[in-house]
């Protein structure tokens, strides 16, 4: 199997989640750091237009949003579990909850707290993504979003009294998903403050920090293209096979985000199951390219 490449950015919320797996699995990866933002040239062309962070390179597979690289991740690694078998339900539901109700708790309070070291056009760039994102919209949500935070704070401390991870002694998706937006509040030290306030949430955080960087090496975004140029796609056989959206293998479709995020990846459906979805595309950049998403949270649209 190729080396696993990560496209990622230090600052970015979902990445962290991944780190985290990478790290409590011991999967060596390499890092690729791409923009914060847009244009990205160096990862539209692996993606085809989708440009969220992290994305997952396997070759000439790419995977997109940390639902799906987590899962594949499982599949390269499956131990240390972070899907537990008898858990899975509850823990993909911590996991939905903390990606997107966490995350949007967690980040206008530290948008606010950062605002005047921000990279310049920051917010204009992420507007662009969703009118929620715009300096205006932020602003105006902080101050309901904290009030949230330390709600969900206190829920998340009461379920981590008396046990080391959310769902018992074993980490797992649901801590990696919890995590990152705590992670990203103790951004700010006055907001850090309010994590190390609540001891078994506190002990919690340092126990999964303690996991450390992982077996990382740099990789430049150049690099990259060409494994993927030199690569054939090699996840697309097999799967579960199912129907929905009027969907089979052999569509065009386009594929795009629910919540932010307009940009849409094009390709012709190559397996369909009941979790995700596979596309082939061509780029004159890196040749042919198998692109995987969730289905859940994408609008999936023939063409």
């Amino acid at each position: 199997m190729s080396e696993l490449i990560l496209h990622h950015y230090p600052l970015s919320l979902f990445a962290e989640k991944i780190r985290r797996i990478l790290a409590y699995k011991k999967i060596a990866w390499r890092s690729v750091e791409q923009p914060m933002m847009a244009p990205k040239p160096e990862l539209t062309p692996l993606t085809g237009g989708y440009r969220r962070i992290p994305v997952l390179q396997i070759g000439a597979d790419i995977y997109c949003d940390t639902a799906c690289i987590a899962r594949r991740l499982e599949r390269i690694r499956p131990e240390p579990r972070c899907i537990p078998p008898g858990q899975a339900g509850l823990a993909e539901l911590i996991e939905d909850w903390a990606d997107r109700r966490l995350r949007t708790q967690a980040v206008p309070p530290v948008i606010v707290e950062m605002f005047s070291v921000l990279p310049p056009g920051i917010l204009v760039d992420r507007a662009a993504m969703s009118p929620g994102f715009s300096k205006d919209a932020i602003f105006q949500a902080a101050p309901h979003a904290l009030s949230q935070a330390l709600l969900s704070l206190d829920r998340l401390e009461g379920q981590l009294r008396g046990r080391p991870f959310l769902l018992g002694d074993a980490f797992s998706i649901a801590d990696a998903a919890c995590f990152h937006p705590i992670w990203f509040l103790k951004q700010s030290a006055r907001l850090s403050a309010a994590v190390d306030a609540r001891p078994a949430l506190a002990a919690w955080f340092a126990r999964i920090e303690a996991f450390g960087p992982g077996d990382v090496r740099p990789m430049k975004a150049a690099e990259a293209l060409a494994v993927a140029r030199a690569s054939e796609p090699a996840d697309v056989a097999g799967g579960e096979s199912a129907t929905g959206e009027g969907l089979s293998p052999g569509d065009t479709v386009s594929i795009v985000a629910d919540d932010y995020g307009p940009e849409e990846s094009r390709g012709v459906v190559v397996r369909l199951s009941a979790a995700e979805i596979t596309i082939r595309r061509r780029d004159p950049e890196v040749g042919e390219i198998a692109v995987h998403f969730p289905r859940a949270g994408y609008r999936i649209k023939k063409q």
